[in-house]
């Protein structure tokens, strides 16, 4: 029993090492695991043969998980990988308190990043002491399936939301459970009839092997059931995706409502950035903007679930082996405030920050891999330098015209200018086709606008800002004139009408030449990025050239009439501009039910999946209550009155057997009621044989007194027991089964 209990602990705490191997990925954990495992396993053996007292184990546990605590999960703070340093003891013991939340709001997999295997060590170490202790050191010894199987839940919840194996894993470990309870059930049976003759123990084996495999069918089957009525999505909701981030950008001011800023004649020759390595025509980008209210453009958006306004640490580095493009190196200073907003370039894989403070800085790290924006939390300090590893994306080779919109998903936008519509229509007249279309309409803005910041006193007058009003100015004046600020926004939300997704993008660039750069606050500008199924996002400049503005208009111009077309377009069947229908963005405005119903539906439908799969799983105990009570009726309505007789005698027997009363094999009523040691069990026996083996026949009125003797003697032996004990008599099979010593003849009349 010590080696069939050890091999199921191993086994079991296996599985769940697969299932937090997502969560790391990497060959540290896989030493943790194996280590913990077995060490935990090791205490329990040792425990249990030296019959160590409680506090005796958990002293042992805490002593082991001090010891090879440091040097497993937190290599970092170890001299020569294996002695600990004061402060890796204090990471080690504080990630037992706070390692939860840390792993939950960090980009995975982790590795052996800071202190976060700590929470690992601690569920494969305590898991299988506890396991195996309960194993073998108390009276239901199956009881110990229950940890790993109360593990198993946490471990999938503080994994990632595109699962790895979960249907195998599951499967796995229920029935590395099965077969342990069935096993250690068969031990114990084994032991309670070593008495018995050697046919029952020839048959002892089959049935137990005809038991594990109903539970595996009926288990198979309750995880069949399931997958049918509710397919498996490709994400799962788990603890990661509810939990609250560190880094919230809503929280912060729009960086692109600053714009105007980065002009000011005491700040606009400032060096802002210095860039050393990055590629010439490359970009530095700040903020990616996505959303819009009508006000500003910001980094997600507080009405609709964005993916972009997802911030996370990135503990080690990420894979681009599959990005497409140039890697580089870059290294970047920054000489002025930025805000939140760390300039990024590319696709980020890896960073390195410069100085003695790094270890502290790298913490506040955190990355939107769906923007490819990063931020610092609390802000990025001034004298920041630190060196990027990336990959930049080759420049698209498809103009716009041959562009068809993409498949981004971006938080939809409902609230644009009536002007910029207006000014759309008259622009896009007579061209067809989405690409030409956006090309269109953006070469023209180029083209008509005029470029003015509104600071300097030889400059043009420009209003700050990027709302509607703004906008609406920016379309009705003559001539247009903005900045950067107004141009990517109206560039992006052309685009959005012309059904491609976009974004604003605020940085530097294109970076006029390689090696090292001097970036000024002026340099920065705004680009809008758009979604195209070919190439993906696509940075297009829509800022207009600096040149001298021609003369205002005057407020009343002088009408001019345009020429007729030769044949008028028919007016009640104007031609279909199938092109211009929006992109599937996510839009705000849901037309579905009211939030109120949509919660009730769903809590509804969470309901109903739990009452039917814990209906499926108790479906063998409710089998067993409803073929006792159908027994029990054919024994009391049965035609013959002697029959009827023994039938209340035998449900008496029954009931005591599914009680645990241990009955003689082979004896006779009276012996049988003697073990039961009820003075009404002495009674019925009497009855019962004088109902077999008299000359008379018993009448319809003895045997109704025998049943209500025998409802008064099964309700006896219920007094003074649990309502776990009732329970557990009222779903036992013991009785249903055919016993030792049930014999088919009792000779009398019922022969």
């Amino acid at each position: 029993m010590l080696v069939t209990a050890t091999v199921f602990t191993v086994v079991a705490w296996a599985i769940i090492a697969l299932v937090l191997w997502p969560i790391y990925r990497d060959t540290a954990f896989v030493v943790l695991a194996i280590v913990a495992i077995a060490l935990g396993a090791a205490i329990a053996l040792a425990g249990a043969l030296a019959h160590w007292p409680a506090w005796g184990v958990l002293l042992a546990t805490v002593a082991a998980f001090t010891v090879v605590g440091v040097p497993l999960a937190v290599p970092g703070r170890t001299v020569y990988g294996v002695l600990p340093e004061p402060a890796g003891l204090l990471e080690l013991f504080a990630g037992v308190v706070v390692g939860w939340r840390q792993l939950l709001t960090i980009d995975l997999p982790v590795g052996a990043y800071q202190a976060l295997l700590v929470p690992a060590l601690v569920l494969l170490l305590v898991g299988p002491v506890a396991t195996l202790t309960i194993a073998l050191r108390t009276d239901r010894g199956e009881r110990a399936a229950l940890v790993p199987l109360a593990v198993f839940p946490l471990a999938v919840a503080l994994g990632p939301e595109q699962p790895l194996l979960p249907i195998t894993t599951a499967i796995a470990l229920a029935t590395t459970l099965l077969l342990w309870m069935a096993v250690w059930r068969r031990h114990r049976r084994a032991a309670a009839v070593a008495s018995a003759g050697s046919s029952d123990s020839r048959w002892l084996g089959a049935r137990t092997l005809a038991a594990g495999a109903a539970l595996l069918l009926i288990a198979g089957g309750v995880g069949a059931a399931t997958v049918a009525v509710i397919p498996p999505a490709g994400d799962r909701t788990v603890l990661r995706t509810v939990v609250e981030r560190p880094f919230d950008p809503l929280d912060q001011p729009s960086p692109l409502a600053a714009y105007r800023a980065s002009f000011a004649p005491d700040v606009a020759r400032a060096t802002a950035l210095t860039v050393t390595g990055a590629p010439a025509g490359s970009r530095i980008r700040l903020a990616v903007l996505d959303s819009y209210d009508g006000a500003v453009f910001a980094v997600g958006s507080d009405r609709v679930d964005s993916a972009s306004g997802r911030f996370v640490r990135i503990p080690t580095e990420r894979d681009l082996a599959a990005v497409e493009g140039d890697p580089v190196s870059v290294t970047i200073a920054v000489r002025r405030p930025t805000g939140v907003w760390l300039p990024t370039i590319g696709e980020f894989g890896r960073i390195a920050i410069a100085g003695e403070d790094a270890a502290d800085l790298r913490d506040r790290f955190v990355y939107n891999a769906v923007t490819g924006s990063a931020a610092f939390v609390g802000g990025v300090p001034v004298g920041l330098e630190y060196t990027l590893d990336a990959v930049v994306p080759p420049r698209a080779a498809a103009s716009l015209a041959a562009a068809v919109p993409g498949s981004a998903t971006v938080p939809g936008i409902t609230d644009v200018p009536e002007a910029l519509r207006t000014w759309l229509d008259d622009v896009l007249v007579g061209v067809e086709g989405s690409g030409p279309q956006l090309q269109r309409a953006l070469e023209t803005l180029t083209s008509e606008g005029y470029l003015s910041h509104g600071i300097s006193e030889d400059e043009a007058p420009s209003r700050s800002g990027h709302s509607i009003e703004r906008l609406d100015a920016l379309f009705t004046d003559r001539p247009m004139v903005g900045d950067a600020e107004q141009y990517a926004t109206a560039a992006s939300l052309i685009a959005r009408e012309l059904g491609f997704p976009s974004r604003v993008v605020l940085g530097y660039g294109p970076l006029e030449s390689g090696g090292t750069v001097a970036l000024a606050e002026s340099d920065r500008t705004a680009w809008v990025e758009v979604s195209t199924a070919a190439e993906g996002w696509m940075p297009v400049d829509v800022v207009p050239e600096r040149r001298e503005l021609p003369p205002t208009e005057p407020d009343d111009p002088i009408p001019v009439s345009r020429p007729q077309n030769a044949v008028q377009p028919p007016v009640d069947d104007p031609p279909p501009l199938e092109e211009l229908a929006p992109p599937e963005v996510e839009q705000r405005d849901d037309p579905g039910l009211d939030p109120f119903w949509q919660a009730v539906l769903e809590v509804l439908r969470v309901v109903g999946t739990v009452l039917l799969v814990a209906g499926l799983l108790a479906s063998p105990m409710l089998g067993v209550v409803a073929a006792k009570l159908r027994r029990r009726r054919r024994r009391r309505t049965a035609g013959d009155p002697t029959t009827q007789i023994l039938g209340g005698w035998r449900d008496v027997t029954d009931e005591a057997r599914d009680f645990g009363l241990e009955l003689p094999i082979a004896a006779t009523r009276t012996e049988v009621a003697a073990a039961i040691g009820r003075p009404q069990a002495l009674v019925l026996a009497r009855v019962a044989d004088r109902a077999v083996y008299a000359p008379e026949e018993p009448d319809r009125l003895e045997a109704e007194r025998v049943w209500a003797t025998a409802d008064a003697l099964r309700a006896s032996l219920a007094e003074g027991r649990t309502r776990r004990e009732r329970w557990r008599a009222a779903i036992s099979p013991r009785s249903l089964r055919r016993y030792p010593g049930r014999r088919g003849s009792t000779g009398g009349r019922d022969a």
